[in-house]
């Protein structure tokens, strides 16, 4: 249309005899943007019209019913917000890839429980998003865009390509005189569901995680196990539990009938006990929500069971060795020195010594039980790492604090209050603290803790993009996957071995373990081999060893060289985040 002819459209002036169909549609959406159309949940104002019949200078975009308005935060971000974001605190949303989605509508109907979905609530949750529904994301993208009603960032140059095509595309309705009242509706219409689908989009699939999981589903497909519907515990499995439950029971009695060795098999039976915990608080004991929610609470002498989950499910398991956000490094702080960013203290030069590691160890449940917890209680977060999302609810907060009196009831008073001298008393605690602190140390703390893990983590990873020190024989793709990460912060050991995989609670597939965690421990070992194969094949770091011994002593290793001051003063950067040389040098199966 020429310029004139533009003109004229805009002006809309009565006083013309040519007052054409063109005209009468401009009126109409002046109409439209006034009242917006609710019946079809739009508003013509997210199609570039604005009430004075002139272009937008900066389109707007729109979600649903709700406007979206855009405001720069600095030279290389801008903020979207929806109309009704205001009405929400940050801790109402779930913040998935920088999107925030309201889910409080959905949370009475998540097939995997009250429990699971809450602990996203209030926070960057996706890391749980992915890796728990890892066979059914399709499904799950879907459900979520209903949800969606805030993004926090998009970059600059994208955003000016979006506006550019929204001010075309509504320069086009609008001037085009043939178009329609219920045309321009459609068209806002449309362009309003791309736009939601677009926002959508900033997830960017991890490309190795992917072929992970189309290949697990093949291999657990091929020996009769449906990844969603069989992820639970198998029958043997079950009846593994109801053993050791049993055990447990009986030995619970003994010890709380003033026998030491019955405080002694307390401890050994609570450790194997913690099976059901640890699958239940990932919720892969059982695909009925209620078990997995009592479930975990198999695990209370071994760790607070609420805490569990906001200290392991969530922060472990989401930023795996990350300084700032793993929580699991921090438990030692006080006797042991796990990462170079710590401070060096003089105490640590006694870490070398693999009985004052021990000695370290025989506190470990104490602290998960007891002493972290009640920091837990009065400060409401786990050393300022993760905040306890939930202390609002009741059956938390009150949960809590039951547990807390509770272990500290069964575990030191009774033992004083039934047994016949104090001497017997304080070893039959001695045995049942320290038997199960250093079992749960010596098998949880390996997975974890040695020099080519603790270089692995996100973090360090993208030390990689600075030139020099790319990996030659990785796709550099890699640098950015969160599987890969998980993959080469883990470590297996004995991975053939049934009989270290019942003592370790199958913490010997941590590397399985940590890319399925929503996948029951006993199918583990079946897609061990394919994801090693996958590891050689991209050239991923795949850490099994061939002993616990092989790992422990890695892990030592580790202690003995942390327990000297670095010779650059432990401040640089570089020393903290840059792969060692001897890397490739660990003894690996």
């Amino acid at each position: 249309m020429a310029k004139a002819d533009s003109k004229k459209l805009l002006s809309c002036d009565t006083d013309k005899t040519d007052r054409n169909d063109s005209c009468i549609i401009v009126s109409a959406c002046k109409l439209l943007l006034d009242e917006k159309t609710e019946d079809d949940g739009i508003s013509l104002n997210s199609c570039g019209i604005t009430s004075n019949y002139s272009f937008s200078s900066s389109s707007l975009t729109s979600t649903d019913d709700n406007d979206i308005t855009e405001s720069p935060t600095s030279s290389s971000t801008s903020v979207i917000k929806s109309s009704h974001v205001n009405n929400f605190d940050r801790t109402d949303l779930w913040w998935i890839h920088g999107n925030g989605y309201d889910l409080k509508d959905f949370v009475h109907n998540h097939p995997g429980g009250i429990e699971a979905i809450l602990l996203g609530k209030g926070r960057d949750c996706t890391a749980l998003v992915e890796s728990y529904h890892p066979f059914s994301e399709d499904r799950v993208w879907k459900l979520l865009e209903k949800y969606y009603c805030y993004t926090r960032y998009h970059n600059d140059d994208e955003e000016e390509e979006e506006q550019e095509e929204k001010k075309s595309t509504a320069q086009k309705v609008v001037t085009t005189t043939t178009t329609t009242i219920d045309t321009m509706i459609e068209t806002c219409h449309k362009q309003q569901e791309q736009q939601r689908l677009d926002r959508g989009r900033g997830r960017v699939p991890d490309f190795f995680y992917e072929i992970l999981k189309k290949r697990v589903v093949n291999v657990l497909k091929s020996k009769g196990i449906d990844a969603i519907h069989d992820r639970g515990a198998s029958q043997t499995r079950i009846a593994y539990y109801l053993m050791v439950f049993i055990l447990w029971s009986y030995s619970g009695y003994l010890h709380c009938s003033a026998s030491l060795w019955g405080s002694f098999a307390f401890a050994i039976t609570g450790w194997l006990m913690g099976a059901l915990g640890h699958d239940a608080g990932h919720f892969a004991a059982s695909r009925w929500a209620v078990v997995n929610e009592y479930g975990v609470w198999a695990m209370s002498f071994i760790c607070n069971p609420i805490m569990w989950q906001q200290q392991h499910t969530y922060g472990h398991h989401s930023f795996t060795n990350e300084f700032d956000r793993d929580p699991d490094l921090h438990h030692f702080e006080v006797l042991v020195r796990v990462h170079r960013k710590f401070g060096y203290e003089t105490k640590y030069r006694f870490q070398s010594n693999f009985l004052y590691v021990l000695f370290a160890y025989l506190f470990v449940v104490f602290g998960t039980c007891f002493w972290i917890p009640w920091g837990v209680l009065s400060e409401g977060t786990l050393y300022g790492i993760v905040d306890w999302n939930d202390k609002d609810r009741p059956t938390k907060f009150y949960g809590m604090l039951l547990h807390l009196i509770s272990y500290f009831g069964i575990v030191i008073v009774l033992p004083i209050l039934m047994h016949e001298s104090m001497a017997k008393a304080a070893l039959a605690i001695y045995l049942h603290v320290a038997t199960l602190g250093i079992t749960f140390a010596l098998f949880s703390q390996i997975n974890h803790l040695n020099e080519p893990s603790l270089e692995s983590d996100m973090d360090s990873r993208q030390r990689q993009l600075i030139p020099g020190k790319e990996s030659k024989n990785q796709d550099p793709r890699l640098i950015h996957s969160w599987a890969a990460s998980q993959i080469e912060t883990s470590n297996n050991f004995a991975s053939r071995s049934m009989f270290w995989h019942v003592v370790s609670n199958g913490l010997n597939h941590q590397i399985e373990h940590h890319l399925f965690p929503g996948l029951n421990h006993g199918h583990l070992h079946h897609i061990a081999p394919i994801v090693r194969q996958t590891c050689e094949e991209y050239g991923v770091e795949y850490k099994s060893y061939d002993t616990w011994s092989d790992l422990m002593n890695a892990t030592l290793e580790w202690f003995d060289k942390l327990s000297v001051v670095d010779s650059n003063g432990n401040e640089s950067d570089d020393a903290v985040l840059a792969v060692p040389d001897n890397k490739k040098s660990i003894k690996i199966a």
